[in-house]
């Protein structure tokens, strides 16, 4: 069976009087395609946030690759692997596609004082570099696996809201994810993209990626994904195969009780 990459025990999260987070408890195993789903205002996003860094926990842990990161920041999860896609993507829209997605990539020559002005030669030859040792060769690489090379000249600004989904998605992938999560990838995107972007999703995770996804589109998740876990009220309802889940009456329950 394979490892743990990622495991939360017992997390707990309350802003004022609401209790967002009522002891979360959940694994997710290395080379899983898993969703997140729940009604409105069941604590799935919070889940997201603390894992990732973004608010602190009252109580409860958060495990990575084995290592308590519990309160840790974004940047220091995101060098070991863990990498959060927002529902609403966090672009620069006056910069490029490829501008956008280069900012992430890992490992970039030149980013320090010294080296940018005194090896200013061979950092810009790695940028322009069509290799797979190269900027240029692996930003194209990546655009082209997601089908936005096309766009790649386009300012963010100017392309389409799937497309944005998929920019952000691969600044993502230059960052080398190990662990992704994505937090409503099809929110705002046409029924015929969002079926698109899930099937790249499950290519790169035939590829290895471990992929953790909030989604509201049920009839789109369940034919990709694995293994589905249920949140209400702050708390994990129930979780297991698409077509087990889609048959409990509590999740129907759940869901109902929301409308």
């Amino acid at each position: 069976m394979a490892r743990v990459v990622l495991r939360t025990v017992n997390l707990k999260k309350s802003f004022g009087g609401i209790r967002a987070l009522d002891g979360v408890s959940i694994e997710i195993r290395e080379g899983e395609f898993v969703g997140l789903i729940g009604p409105n205002g069941s604590g799935k996003s919070t889940l997201f946030n603390v894992i990732s860094g973004v608010y602190k926990p009252d109580s409860g842990r958060v495990y990575l690759f084995g290592q308590d990161v519990t309160g840790w920041e974004p940047h220091r999860l995101y060098r070991l692997g863990l990498v959060r896609g927002f529902q609403v993507p966090r672009l620069w829209g006056k910069m490029l596609v490829v501008e956008n997605a280069a900012t992430a990539a890992r490992d970039r020559l030149g980013v320090g004082p010294l080296s940018s002005v005194l090896d200013r030669s061979r950092w810009l030859r790695w940028e322009a570099d069509e290799s797979e040792r190269g900027l240029t060769g692996r930003v194209h690489r990546v655009l082209e696996k997601l089908n936005i090379f096309h766009v790649s000249m386009n300012r963010a600004s100017e392309i389409s809201g799937g497309q944005m989904k998929l920019t952000d998605i691969s600044r993502a992938l230059l960052g080398e994810a190990k662990v992704l999560l994505l937090d409503e990838p099809t929110a705002g995107v046409a029924p015929k993209l969002s079926r698109d972007i899930f099937e790249i999703l499950q290519e790169l995770n035939r590829q290895g990626l471990t992929i953790f996804v909030i989604e509201h589109r049920l009839e789109v998740l369940f034919d990709y994904v694995e293994r589905v876990i249920v949140m209400h009220e702050g708390r994990v309802l129930t979780e297991g195969a698409p077509e087990e889940v889609s048959r409990d009456p509590r999740v129907l329950d759940a869901y109902l009780g929301s409308a």
